[in-house]
């Protein structure tokens, strides 16, 4: 059943998807920002999704990533690949299951074998339960999926 309802999910968020939102770059991308202006380093540094700002912006290979701090800059510049999302920062979920590009939500995320995972979260996924918490009943085997499923897609 759970499953059943992912997919209506998907579906949903599909035809409910924003025009305003790109959904066919290489990463996810939201009001000119990479991660939607969240912070990649704090994720792993601080433990939680945290807002860059503006003036702490470094553009690499074309997506610009905001930084909440000075320091979290500096670190995403000695060594970016570290803290780039998996899936360009799409959720995870979706290039698993359907091998499409869906928004995230920052908010919702993990790191699995040292990389950033994105989950998308909104009305519809308090409706029908967490895709985070879908991945996590087999994380080994959705990974595997969307692994293939990107290499795929790119």
């Amino acid at each position: 059943m759970r499953r059943f309802n992912t997919y209506i999910y998907i579906l949903f968020a599909i035809s409910c998807s924003s025009n305003s939102e790109e959904v066919t770059g290489a990463f996810f991308e939201s009001e000119g920002y990479a991660i939607g202006g969240y912070d990649p380093v704090a994720y792993y540094e601080q433990s939680q999704a945290k807002r860059g700002f503006e003036s702490e912006t470094v553009v690499y290979e074309g997506a610009a990533y905001c930084f909440s701090s000075t320091k979290n800059k500096s670190l995403f510049e000695l060594n970016p690949q570290k803290y780039l999302p998996a899936y360009g920062g799409w959720c995870a979920y979706a290039v698993a299951e359907k091998s499409i590009r869906m928004a995230p939500d920052p908010t919702e995320w993990q790191i699995q074998d040292g990389k950033l995972q994105l989950f998308t979260s909104n009305l519809m996924t308090k409706l029908t339960g967490s895709l985070l918490d879908e991945w996590n009943e087999n994380p080994g085997a959705f990974k595997a999926k969307a692994d293939e499923n990107w290499d795929r897609m790119n």
